[in-house]
């Protein structure tokens, strides 16, 4: 059996923060964000996703923290079917934990090779 995706509603979930950060409209949000209405608009609608750096973005335009969006999906998760609910509370959370770990290992990562760099060029040009 396949497992549930503890993303499922990701796009009402951010439609919901949007909504509660006083933006009723997509083109409100998209303007404060300075991100374009249609990419806005397609992450709502989860075709596509938004990549976690902008997932990070768009919580951060709205004032809201990933505890936020954790509540706002199982808001949606619960207003659907029992049989559709999908991920709890703690797996959303540890999925997400998880995803960040990654981003921040990536970032960790590029800094130490753009340290690596920087050192380099002081050694050849002094």
């Amino acid at each position: 059996m396949a497992e549930p995706d503890p993303f499922a509603g990701l796009g009402l979930a951010l439609a919901r923060l949007r909504e509660r950060a006083g933006f009723s409209t997509q083109t409100q949000a998209s303007e404060a964000l300075k991100i374009d209405k249609g990419q806005l608009s397609r992450w709502e609608n989860e075709s596509p996703r938004p990549t976690l750096d902008n997932l990070g973005r768009v919580l951060g335009g709205y004032g809201a923290t990933v505890s936020d969006l954790a509540v706002a999906l199982g808001d949606v998760s619960a207003s659907t079917t029992t049989a559709d609910r999908g991920a709890t509370y703690q797996e959303l959370i540890e999925s997400m934990a998880e995803a960040i770990r990654r981003v921040e290992r990536r970032q960790d990562e590029t800094e130490s090779r753009l340290e690596r760099l920087e050192k380099d060029l002081r050694r050849t040009s002094g």
